[in-house]
């Protein structure tokens, strides 16, 4: 049985959904879609089906939506997400589900009252460039592991974005650092504690048009994270430095005792992995699989149906999301506040993808690291 999709909020992502939900045509179908300028939503209809609706209270009172896809404004995924849950539906918001922790785990709760389902993205910790380093990882290549390094350079935003405004006033970190602390989370489980920094580096920013507007949450933030495993973690987010012409600087570095692991990019699912032996050159990794896309804005909901259809967990929890809530609103505080933040949220790591725990692992000839 098909999951029957209707989007909520036909911006700048919609044509990607869209696009990759038409990739699962066994598991997914669109039903409709709606948006406060409903222009968008028929055009988002005529091109990829469904009908349009009037407004969310429609959508919420059609029998025949099974999952609402909510890809509106970071400010409102809350209370539209609660209402989703509340009718019945299973729900897959864009991230972040809400904007404090607070929010998020009265959505958890929430969805186990009502039995419903609730996926968070980001859900780019299911491709194939992440599978496969969460296969090598877990095959103890690098000796014990100590240290990460985690760059989030977003570039400046409001040169490309139609509506820049809304993303600055709430800044990097939750807009996007959230891909990079849910992919560490995924590989290394829980964070205990976190300490940051933030700032304002430009101020007032303006649109492409040359219109002028004020930032007003932190547009570069820094920090660190200690896992329950304590392996530290430095992250950087900001929407200042370009990362085009230096494609590590959207990636992860893993580093342990005997060797290193660079991820070029945690966001594309075709990033190029690397494995360094201490005091040697970089080895390219293959994935376990070739990536199909650049990023797949469906995968989430494709584990769901099959989650759904074999009653399993589906992968991209709610309370994954929820701790990196906490982990993200910890850094702002103590970015705010000084001093270290402990987080208290936990949850259960999802199991990898079946295709890459059973998938033979390629490495480079002669790797001297393979554990027993």
């Amino acid at each position: 049985m098909k999951l029957r999709i209707a989007i909520v909020g036909c911006g700048h992502i919609r044509t990607q959904y869209g696009q990759h939900i038409q990739n699962y045509p066994d598991l997914l179908e669109i039903v409709g879609a709606t948006d406060l300028d409903l222009q968008r939503a028929h055009d988002f209809c005529n091109e990829f089906g469904g009908k349009v609706y009037r407004d969310f209270e429609e959508v919420l009172a059609d029998p025949g939506v099974d999952v609402i896809v909510n890809l509106t404004v970071h400010h409102v995924h809350f209370e539209l997400n609660r209402r989703a849950l509340l009718a019945g539906k299973h729900v897959l918001s864009e991230k972040p589900m809400a904007l404090n922790h607070a929010d998020a785990q009265e959505l958890c709760r929430l969805a186990c009252q009502v039995d419903r389902r609730l996926v968070s993205a980001p859900t780019t910790f299911l491709s194939e460039a992440m599978q496969t380093t969460a296969r090598l990882l877990k095959e103890d290549l690098l000796g014990p592991l100590r240290l990460v390094y985690a760059e989030v350079n977003w570039a400046q935003i409001e040169r490309w974005i139609s509506n820049p405004a809304p993303y600055f006033t709430v800044g990097p970190l939750l807009d996007v650092g959230v891909y990079a602390i849910t992919g560490l989370v995924y590989l290394l489980g829980p964070v205990r504690q976190v300490w940051g920094y933030s700032t304002i580096l430009k101020n007032p920013r303006a649109d492409k048009h040359g219109n002028a507007f004020p930032v007003t949450a932190p547009d570069f933030t820094t920090g660190m994270m200690e896992f329950e495993s304590g392996v530290v973690a430095r992250i950087t987010t900001n929407y200042y430095v370009n990362a085009k012409p230096l494609p590590h600087l959207r990636g992860f570095e893993f580093h342990g005792d005997d060797a290193s692991l660079t991820v070029s990019n945690y966001h594309d699912f075709g990033a190029e992995l690397s494995l360094i032996p201490y005091g040697q050159e970089a080895v390219p990794v293959p994935m376990l699989r070739e990536p199909e896309a650049r990023m797949d804005r469906a995968i989430g909901l494709a584990d769901l149906a099959l989650a759904l259809r074999d009653n399993r967990p589906h992968r991209s929890s709610a309370e994954q999301a929820a701790h990196v809530i906490e982990v993200m609103e910890g850094l702002q505080a103590s970015a705010d506040h000084g001093g270290k933040v402990a987080i208290h949220s936990s949850f259960t790591r999802p199991e990898m993808m079946d295709w890459a725990a059973a998938a033979p692992l390629s490495l480079p000839e002669g790797w001297p690291l393979a554990r027993a």
